[in-house]
């Protein structure tokens, strides 16, 4: 069964509606179809937006929301991988910060795990079907939370406390660390409460959606994806079109293909011009 998308303008995510239950399954992307070939985001526009972060209604917002930046330009990480971050993952050691990241990375299962899903729905007319209708379907599946598996594992980065993103990281980490000593999380969930203001949950982290609403409210034109293919084109540049740009670029991201990687290369790393012929 083939879903029919739509795009709704503005919003960072596919729809897919199903037929049988007229509900909508959620693709999650973080550009619309319109919005795919944004540029990258300049430094002039950075500035910009922490500057719109200053003007938010708490000084807690403000520190979020700016940390928040200073972790996507300065580590080009995906917002999942920011919602799990707890204060115990930054370390201040000899003039740099460490940032302990838990990678997520998202496998789909195969066809015969998609058939084995189907013979427990109990019904034997699934797996009657013809192949090719059952391997469409099977593409279909692998998009929603049972057809795929979530891998995580850890990866340590680090960069100079003069940087000053960094300093927007550990100005935001000194103010949890003095009001919210018990948050599990850097970034915890939280919400407005009549006459007691905006109180944090302990144990709960932002989701990775709220962490983009926070960005896009500061500028609605710009999604953390352009933070990290930002910093995949700096170190592609900087490299330039080498094999060792390649696994730059591969590990700054935590890349699983080295494929994703020569794309960054041969992208954003000029090529050198000789005068032969």
């Amino acid at each position: 069964m083939t879903f029919p998308r739509i795009y709704l303008p503005g919003h960072p995510k596919t729809f897919a509606r199903d037929p049988e239950t007229n509900k909508f399954l959620h693709i999650d992307i973080e550009a619309t179809e319109a919005l795919q070939n944004r540029a990258m985001p300049t430094e002039q526009e950075i500035d910009d937006i922490l500057k719109k972060a200053d003007l938010l209604e708490t000084l807690y917002f403000q520190l979020r929301a700016k940390a928040i930046i200073g972790l996507v330009k300065i580590f080009g990480k995906r917002r999942a991988e920011l919602g799990l971050l707890e204060p115990k993952d930054l370390l201040i050691e000899e003039g740099l910060l460490y940032v302990t990241f838990t990678i997520c990375k998202k496998s789909k299962k195969g066809f015969f795990q998609y058939l084995q899903f189907l013979k427990k729905q109990g019904d034997p007319e699934l797996l009657n079907k013809p192949l090719p209708i059952l391997q469409e379907e099977c593409k279909n599946w692998n998009l929603t939370k049972e057809g795929s598996r979530l891998k995580k594992y850890t990866r340590q980065k680090y960069t100079p406390i003069s940087d000053k993103f960094a300093k927007l990281v550990i100005d935001y980490f000194d103010y949890m660390t003095e009001n919210y000593p018990s948050a599990k999380f850097l970034f915890p969930s939280g919400k407005e409460v009549f006459g007691s203001g905006y109180l944090i949950s302990a144990d709960k982290a932002l989701s990775g959606r709220q962490i983009l609403s926070i960005v896009k409210e500061l500028d609605s034109s710009v999604w953390i994806h352009l933070f990290r293919k930002k910093k995949g084109s700096e170190v592609a540049r900087r490299y330039g079109r080498t094999l060792e740009s390649v696994f730059m670029v591969k590990d700054t991201l935590d890349l699983e293909r080295l494929e994703t990687a020569m794309h960054y290369v041969e992208a954003n790393a000029p090529k050198m011009e000789t005068g032969e012929t």
